[in-house]
């Protein structure tokens, strides 16, 4: 164990269990054994493109286009920009 606490997983572990530099992991800890179990949170990514792809369906059913969306977000900067003067 590192000064910091640290604990070094072998390479052949690592390999074994398809770890990868980020991953998460709890820590259970009784008498002389500890526990590691990898946890997975959930994809921000992944996330972020479910939520894409509902408002996308919605502005296709609205009738909303590329085009409109980028005029309200001008529209929107160019109010934001008086109202910072």
């Amino acid at each position: 164990m590192s000064k910091k606490g640290q604990l070094v997983i072998p390479a052949s572990i690592r390999k074994m269990l398809k770890l990868r530099l980020g991953d998460k992991f709890i820590a259970y800890g009784k008498e002389d054994y500890i526990i590691f179990k990898k946890i997975e949170l959930p994809s921000l990514r992944k996330e972020f493109e479910e939520i894409a792809a509902l408002t996308t369906g919605i502005a296709v059913e609205k009738g909303i286009t590329e085009e409109d969306v980028n005029k309200e977000i001008k529209k929107y900067r160019k109010e934001k920009r008086k109202s910072a003067k």
